[in-house]
């Protein structure tokens, strides 16, 4: 073992392990989620309009977020095609950069080993990689936001202030990718970390603020980020404050009493979000308890997180999403303990050995669980048992140090790094593939578009709710929400998804496509439930699926034509 990273050095295996795991398989699956879904037909219809300022879905204005996640993903699809490989790329991308990013902030911060440890935390902690998957705004978010600290921290360790510049530019992008409440977010974990720096010393926080230079500071961010708000409110005036005050002021504040229960909500978000080192966090986190008034060592993750968890938590609206962009503060954090730490007393070392080896086993047992759930075939069993055995191999006492000694690493401590690995290895080879199946919105559009070709300017009839992939694939306006009896009143061309149970005879021959699509919710985003039904619909039972039908009435003019052609 030791030899063989002399030639191939450790950081490049953990980098390539997780850059090949971000790209695994990240386009095969059709566009699913509602949050995605929003994304994708909104950039469609820009690109189909030829205006990038006017954002809409299924046809109406859609100004709920700022616009730069919908600007890269239409730049992709220039590029790509409108498809999920170009719809999704700039949100891997931007998945790794930001992994890229922490390692640079640690290798700042503590050093190479730290950096290493820290660049496998991120790349492989469970939501963040889980939403690399899709294209919505928290990955461009989790991107811009560490990338506005980064250039603030490299500000601050370098002395040079051409830094705070870049700074506030990335910031200004973050309010472009989802609004202003984040200069609030930001600047609070800047000043909070200023504080703590000079130690509580207000002349040297006042010195500190002014080698910022706060006025080029919030006047480079506004005319980036705020830029859009303003022209916004020329275009669509009340109605985009309206929407603004919606989208910021009702989420973030209420009239109801707080809910001590809502003290809980983003601590245990975070112990099964950062898996498989939340543990490591939580035992670095008692341990600081103690000694956090001299640790200034942690300032600035302790910073980050801090803000974010007073500022989350007082909010009104709470989703595990809004705190994927801690992710980076939790990796750094725990990085930079497990490299200082030294447990003294059997008891401390029992528990120490278990910080690693528990979510090392945890990702066996959930790679090997998948196998037998989803009757994966026998080679997705060599996946676990390799990882095992490379486990048990890197558990036994040798360490393995730099040229120069300065830095030595304890194997174990990438041990949940390659439990969870094989993991998603083999949930993103054998399940993702597999559970196109059920997905069957993309043969519509096929049907419709390419099979029938049916003219874009026809409407696409839905009976009850919206299926909010559907104007994605059916490129046209989708009318959700019409009972059968009047989507046959309309007039012709009719083309519409009923269905198949109220169907009428007389339609059944004007059916181009039937089949079982999901609606145990609208949409798809709680995954697990997802896959209760596929696993089900594969006994036999379909109670999650409902079967529609796809009819498609022509006008007779339209008809007659084609004869005489």
């Amino acid at each position: 073992m030791n030899d063989f990273l002399k030639k191939v050095p450790l950081f490049w295996v953990v980098l390539s392990l997780s850059a090949f795991l971000y790209i695994l398989n990240f386009s095969i699956n059709g566009i699913w989620t509602e949050n995605e879904s929003l994304y994708a037909e909104s950039v469609r219809e820009m690109v189909e309009k030829g205006n990038f300022l006017d954002i809409n879905y299924n046809y109406q204005p859609r100004f709920n977020k700022p616009p730069l996640t919908y600007w890269l993903i239409a730049a992709s699809t220039k590029l790509f095609g409108m498809n999920e490989f170009a719809i999704r790329l700039p949100i891997v991308i931007l998945a790794f950069g930001t992994v890229l990013l922490v390692w640079a902030m640690a290798r700042m911060l503590y050093g190479e080993k730290t950096a290493l440890l820290a660049l496998g935390m991120q790349a492989v902690s469970i939501q963040f990689i889980a939403g690399k998957q899709y294209a919505s705004p928290e990955i461009p978010l989790a991107f811009f936001f560490t990338l506005t600290l980064y250039f603030f921290l490299k500000g601050e360790l370098s002395g040079n202030s051409r830094n705070y510049q870049y700074s506030a530019l990335a910031l200004g992008l973050t309010v472009l990718t989802k609004g202003y409440p984040y200069i609030i977010v930001i600047g609070g974990i800047m000043i909070l970390y200023l504080i703590i720096k000079s130690n509580f010393q207000w002349r040297v926080f006042i010195d500190k603020v002014k080698e910022l230079k706060p006025f080029s500071f919030i006047l480079i961010t506004s005319i980036i980020g705020l830029s859009w708000i303003v022209l916004m409110y020329l275009y669509y005036g009340q109605d985009y404050l309206t929407v603004l005050y919606q989208e910021t002021f009702d989420r973030g504040l209420s009239n109801e009493p707080f809910d001590m229960e809502e003290l809980f909500f983003y601590p245990l978000v975070m112990i099964w979000s950062f898996f498989p080192y939340s543990l490591l966090f939580v035992y670095a986190c008692y341990h600081y308890l103690f000694t956090l008034r001299a640790r200034k060592d942690i300032a600035f993750g302790f910073s980050w997180i801090l803000v974010m968890l007073v500022f989350f938590t007082a909010s009104h609206g709470k989703l595990p999403t809004y705190f994927i962009q801690a992710h980076p503060a939790l990796a750094l954090i725990s990085a930079h303990f497990i490299t200082r730490y030294e447990p003294a007393g059997r008891v401390s070392k029992s528990l120490w050995s278990l910080v690693f080896i528990l979510p090392a086993a945890i990702g066996i047992i959930l790679g090997t669980a998948i196998i037998v759930i989803f009757k994966l075939s026998f080679f997705y069993h060599l996946i676990t048992a390799s990882a095992l055995l490379l486990i048990i191999v890197l558990s036994l006492p040798h360490q393995v140090g730099e040229d120069n000694g300065t830095a030595i690493l304890d194997f174990r401590h990438l041990l949940p790094f390659i439990g969870t690995f094989s993991a998603l290895l083999v949930f993103s080879l054998g399940v993702l593939p597999a559970l196109e199946e059920r997905r069957p919105i993309n043969s519509i559009g096929r049907v419709i578009n390419h099979e029938q070709q049916i003219p874009k300017q026809v409407p696409l009839y839905l009976e009850n709710e919206l299926i909010h992939n559907l104007p994605f694939y059916a490129e046209r306006k989708v009318i959700p929400g019409i009972a059968t009896n009047a989507v046959l009143q309309q007039k012709k061309p009719l083309l519409a998804l009923i269905l198949t149970k109220e169907t009428p005879d007389s339609l059944l021959s004007s059916v181009i496509w039937r089949g079982d699509i999901y609606r145990r919710r609208s949409s798809e985003s709680r995954l697990l439930l997802f896959m209760d039904s596929y696993l089900k619909a594969k006994e036999g039972d379909m109670s999650g699926f409902t079967s529609y039908s796809l009819i498609y009435k022509r006008e007779r003019k339209f008809v007659e034509s084609l004869i005489e052609q």
